[in-house]
């Protein structure tokens, strides 16, 4: 937090920069840093070119104090804060010229630059994520505490979203602090990596299966190796060139990544299904956030990108990339503290609508506010509250209503089985509110939902002298449970008191006898009506595969119910009109003459 939390002073503020960006061999690999132009910057105002190489063995940190050494902590690449300096640090290098000519000293000043809206909200948004990513984890540990946990935890310290060139910018000028701090740093990033080894074994139930123990050196080595190169690779501060060993260091780290992957998808095929479903949240949380987190290190702390590609990401696309590591923290907090999870392309598919919408509107937005502010003349020139208080708003209006069109739309696109579904539940609906007896209405309110969402088991328990008893259900035939009762099935009647559907926790109540834990109810959703109470309530299980209900066929499973609740009134009402009509031809036959 104390690394991640001063960035918030760069969201509202500025700091300084050379210009110049040196890879972990100290060749010059950019002279125009984070300015928008070559001009702006000192290093192309002394004369510094691409190519150009700075002495490492002349400056190198012997003695520590030296002012070379303080110089080169502030422009060595691999340090974190290359590109960001304090405003009017001075730094002098001595630099060999890219055609092996004399070496020469060259002396810089820092200037604060501008940064343009997008990426300070990126960084804002980054900064407050990474907050959110180191809290989660703090969560876990504290709720499950155990070897998983703390895997994870190890892990999210320093592998989340929050960037750190304010706080090296901090330390530059301190040569021990920044030796500390890059021997923690070379920990933490191997801590990490042992820490979702770990995590990987060790999930869903914080156990290691007994194949998988014969595995359990992997983590500590995993932990030494990456903490070894690391090491190795801050050697440059004592005259070595370490970007061959910096560059190894990240692409272990994909190697690490890819035997993650492969130890959770084949740990998935031996867990039950509902494991199965929590362990697809977490290879799909590895799978996105794990290589864009490393990307984005590779692009910010080496030069083999440039090398390799000849491209150099700009702060917003490595930002951009950060971001993405957020998405492994939710995915594993919600597979951690849920027994049973929702299918994960539901969050996939929302996750990417909400995105490609947010650039849609924010990019031309945030143009349009950088073209205006170009403007001199006050006629032009718009308040910043305008665009706080009026422009921001209606933007976030427009993009709800556009996140419900658009997923509207892909719905019925990419998932035609859940709108058949939705249909079907939509046809007994209008078949069961004209029903002609009990035992119709409740076969029905059984029967479609588990066919048409293919659940795992489904019951009704209709009311009958103030007691629910069981009337139909599929899966619960070996269940001796016929009968609600208030001490034992508190967590099913509370939907009698909320008059809502209810989830029942994996834990918190599963009826006796059921062949599976699979087919342990889920959902009790009320059967209700004004005029008769609640009728009934109805029990489902979770879906064939493992994957929980989701929101949105609850919503459906609550308006069949809702139907059903019709169907029951018109039944009793009818049967009580056959029973008014019985009596009063008893009274009149009882009243006839002999």
């Amino acid at each position: 937090m104390a690394m991640i939390v001063p960035e918030l002073y760069r969201v509202f503020g500025s700091l300084g920069s050379f210009g110049l960006v040196a890879d972990n061999d100290g060749v010059v690999v950019d002279v125009v840093g984070p300015f928008a132009t070559p001009a702006e910057s000192p290093a192309v105002a002394a004369g510094i070119a691409l190519g150009d190489r700075i002495d490492l063995n002349a400056m190198r940190c012997v003695p520590r104090e030296s002012p070379h050494c303080r110089s080169l902590l502030a422009v060595l690449g691999g340090l974190g804060g290359s590109q960001v300096v304090l405003p009017g640090r001075v730094v002098e290098l001595l630099l060999e010229r890219s055609e092996r000519g004399p070496v020469r000293t060259v002396r810089l000043e820092a200037v604060r630059y501008a940064r343009g809206s997008i990426d300070r909200l990126i960084l804002l948004v980054d900064t407050l994520v990474g907050i959110i990513v180191i809290l989660a984890a703090c969560r876990l540990v504290w709720i499950r505490p155990g070897r998983m946990t703390w895997g994870f935890f190890l892990y999210a310290i320093w592998f989340n979203p929050g960037q750190t060139y304010a706080y090296y910018a901090l330390l530059q000028g301190v040569p021990a602090a920044v030796f500390a701090q890059e021997i923690a740093e070379a920990l933490a990033h191997g801590a990490g990596y042992a820490g979702l080894l770990i995590f990987a074994l060790r999930f869903p139930n914080d156990e290691s299966n007994p194949q998988w123990r014969r595995f359990k050196w992997m983590p500590p080595v995993v932990a030494l190796l990456i903490a070894a190169l690391l090491l190795a690779s801050f050697a440059n501060a004592f005259g070595f060139h370490t970007e061959r060993v910096t560059s190894a260091a990240f692409l272990a780290g994909y190697a690490v990544d890819a035997i993650v992957l492969f130890v959770l998808l084949l740990r998935r095929r031996t867990l039950p299904a509902q494991d199965q479903q929590r362990m697809l949240w977490v290879i799909w949380g590895c799978a996105i956030g794990l290589p864009a987190f490393i990307f984005a290190e590779v692009a910010q702390s080496t030069s083999l990108l440039r090398h390799a590609l000849d491209w150099s990401p700009s702060n917003v696309v490595v930002g951009l990339l950060y971001l993405l590591n957020g998405v492994l923290a939710y995915f594993v907090s919600v597979a951690v503290l849920r027994r049973r999870v929702v299918n994960v392309s539901i969050p996939l598919r929302n996750g990417t609508i909400v995105t490609v919408l947010s650039l849609a509107l924010a990019i031309p937005i945030v143009n349009l506010h950088e073209m205006l502010s170009h403007f001199q003349e006050e006629s032009f020139r718009l308040p910043e509250w305008v665009w706080l208080l009026i422009v921001a708003p209606i933007a976030l209006l427009l993009l709800q209503r556009l996140h419900e069109i658009t997923v509207e739309v892909v719905d019925r696109v990419l998932n035609r089985r859940f709108h058949a579904a939705r249909q079907r539940l939509i046809e007994t609906g209008a078949a069961v509110s004209t029903a002609h007896n009990f035992d119709q209405i409740d076969r029905s309110l059984v029967d479609t939902p588990v066919e048409a969402l293919a659940l795992s088991s489904g019951a009704v328990f209709r009311q009958e002298d103030h007691s629910f008893r069981r009337r139909h259900a599929i899966g619960w035939n070996a269940s001796p449970l016929h009968e609600l009762r208030r001490e034992c099935d508190a967590a099913v009647l509370r939907s009698v008191e909320t008059l809502a559907p209810v989830r029942l926790s994996r834990d918190g109540w599963v009826p006796p006898g059921l062949i599976s834990e699979l087919q342990a109810p889920c959902l009790a959703v009320p059967v209700y009506s004004d005029a008769l109470g609640v009728i009934a309530i109805v029990l489902l299980g979770p879906h064939e595969n493992g994957n929980d209900i989701d929101p949105d066929e609850c919503e459906m499973l609550s308006e069949l119910a809702a139907r059903a609740a019709a169907g029951y009134e018109r039944v009793a009402f009818r049967l009580l009109r056959d029973e008014v009509t019985e009596l009063r031809a008893r009274v009149v036959a009882l009243q006839a003459p002999g």
